[in-house]
């Protein structure tokens, strides 16, 4: 292993820290739960695949606990960025710092999903490294940062741009610490996955190949659904954008160390500048790439020819929003819908090619009613995608929508972690907190449940294969 230092000059830059660190990353892993909870998703705000205790919802959440795990982007550039900086930093997921070791600075990952366990987890921290500058970063923690205070301090802002820009000593490092600016990805060095449980990554079956990683080519979201959405709600809608040719360097630099054959782009909106996807592509064909990725976009951003560019430079999964198939509940909430038309072809393109098509919907969206949820449900199954991900209406912390129903007196808990999607966290105006639940166990088991999805998956199965 590599001996530790502390203290070492490693020159001064625009008065900028001077001194090699100790830094430890910290991904606390809540192994009490036993269903799967991806702390990178959701806007970073993390998500808890919790469904409910019926034989339908135990069976998908025994499925996806088993076949979908992600790493944390923002661990694998800030490794990467310590490095290039001259800084000694290890990663930490499976287990916990070695109280051995000397750390300077030690940061933890703060989620809504698991926010008590990083809170005790941080505690234990402080306690075994009382010399140690312990805190949090994260999206949740930069919106709720109160809740985050077993530790020294809690960074508000990317985290990504505070190493880059802010940081000059370990004294900056007590309580709230505000990012003067936006992650600039074009300067970010390439993600760093060293000591990253990497047999343990999957996202079986929307990418099956391993070993799998994800990436992240753009930051920001211009779209008006950041009423309701963590993304463009914490990373702003400014949209920035790593150049092709350093997002294919960072695909090259993963084949290369770690053998990564599937990738998952973590962009909010993958593909926002339309000249960046050509340039993707052909940079991807120009360096003879061959790697298998999947990225989440909006379909009016699809068509016919960019599908077929992108699958013949490796694209086989796509997630798209589809949210609900009432145009007035889209409109009530603050969402535009896709025309439905367009929808539909571009998922029938996407079936004649190879592409997988995961629809993520939600139930319970203001002004919904049992009709409307089961109408959305049937449309679902009429649009019958590889992929469907039924979730509850959430308000999240910080978002307009939030802060709209507490102003109303509508939010029944403060008990973060029940925010996981699949409780109904406030006051519905037409349906109980029951009802929504027992849509969901329905929505479940109508679409998964079906003998016509076995024979589909089952043929495009038989189809991936040859």
């Amino acid at each position: 292993m590599e001996q530790l230092v502390s203290n070492m000059t490693i020159g001064k830059k625009d008065n900028f820290i001077t001194k090699k660190l100790n830094i430890a990353l910290v991904h606390p892993v809540n192994k009490e739960k036993n269903y799967a909870m991806n702390k990178d998703l959701n806007g970073g705000f993390g998500t808890a695949d919790d469904y409910g205790n019926s034989f339908t919802s135990r069976i998908i959440r025994l499925i996806k606990k088993r076949s979908i795990r992600l790493p944390i982007i923002s661990f694998a550039f800030l490794q990467g960025l310590f490095k290039e900086q001259g800084h000694y930093v290890k990663y930490f997921e499976e287990n916990l710092p070695d109280e051995n070791w000397y750390y300077d600075l030690i940061l933890v990952y703060g989620t809504v999903v698991d926010f008590k366990n990083e809170n005790k987890i941080c505690k234990l921290l402080k306690e075994k490294f009382p010399k140690a500058k312990v805190g949090f970063f994260g999206p949740f923690p930069s919106r709720n940062p109160e809740i985050f205070n077993s530790g020294d301090f809690v960074l508000l802002g990317e985290s990504e741009s505070f190493f880059m820009n802010d940081f000059k000593n370990l004294e900056q490092l007590k309580g709230n610490v505000f990012v003067s600016s936006l992650t600039d990805m074009e300067k970010l060095p390439s993600p760093d996955f060293t000591s990253f449980p990497l047999k343990k990554y999957g996202y079986s079956p929307a990418i099956s190949e391993k070993p799998f990683l994800v990436l992240q080519a753009s930051k920001g979201c211009p779209y008006s659904c950041r009423f309701y959405c963590t993304y463009g709600e914490y990373q702003g809608p400014k949209i920035r954008q790593r150049s092709a040719k350093k997002v294919v360097d960072d695909i090259l630099n993963l084949q290369q160390k770690y053998g990564v054959k599937g990738i998952q782009f973590r962009d909010p909106v993958f593909g926002l500048f339309p000249k960046f996807i050509d340039e993707f592509c052909e940079e991807l064909k120009k360096r003879n790439v061959n790697i298998v990725w999947g990225m989440e976009t909006r379909l009016d951003l699809l068509n016919e020819n960019n599908l077929k560019k992108m699958f013949d430079a490796g694209l086989r999964n796509i997630n798209v929003g589809i949210e609900t198939s009432d145009p007035e509940i889209a409109k009530l909430n603050k969402r535009g819908l896709i025309e439905e038309n367009h929808q539909e072809k571009i998922i029938k393109i996407c079936k004649e090619l190879g592409i997988k098509v995961s629809a993520f919907y939600i139930l319970g969206y203001e002004g919904d009613t049992k009709e409307t949820v089961r109408n959305t449900i049937n449309y679902a199954i009429k649009l019958n995608t590889p992929l469907a991900r039924f979730a509850i209406s959430t308000p999240y912390p910080g978002t307009g929508f939030y802060e709209q129903l507490k102003k109303e007196g509508r939010i029944l808990t403060d008990d973060y972690e029940k925010y996981t999607q699949f409780n109904l966290v406030y006051r519905h105006k037409n349906l109980s907190q029951e009802e929504v639940k027992d849509l969901l166990e329905e929505a479940l088991r109508k679409y998964y449940f079906r003998p016509s999805y076995f024979l589909s998956m089952l043929k495009l199965k038989i189809k991936w294969l040859f």
